[in-house]
């Protein structure tokens, strides 16, 4: 039937599929757009998986992983770092009084351990 309907539509009567085009103009678009399966099937799966995998990269990844993970653990190392480099002037009398201190810890708390 499809293929003998399709022989008179366009062999017989070439202008028939245009007069029913504008004659069922919602029908033929409808059919034209493929039902709207493709702009359904957007809305209902594409759009929401893009928002949840976007959510998840920005808030997931980008805040929670990274943030607490290597970019996290980076700044921190970075932020010790910058303070703990103040206390390396260059000069051995520091370096000795450092020393000085430590062994003085560390003799004051033997010693409080013996007691």
């Amino acid at each position: 039937a499809g293929i003998v309907l399709a022989y008179v539509m366009y062999m017989v009567r070439p202008g028939m599929p245009a007069w029913l085009a504008t004659r069922f103009r919602w029908l033929h678009l409808f059919l034209y757009n493929k039902w709207y399966f493709d702009e359904l099937y957007d809305w209902l799966f594409v759009r929401p998986a893009h928002w949840i995998g976007r959510g998840l990269w920005k808030e997931g990844d980008g805040t929670l992983i990274d943030g607490i993970g290597p970019n996290g653990i980076a700044a921190l190392v970075t932020a010790w770092s910058r303070r703990i480099s103040k206390v390396q002037s260059g000069y051995i009398y520091h370096y000795a009084f450092g020393m000085l201190v430590g062994i003085f810890l560390l003799v004051t708390w033997h010693i409080a351990l013996l007691r």
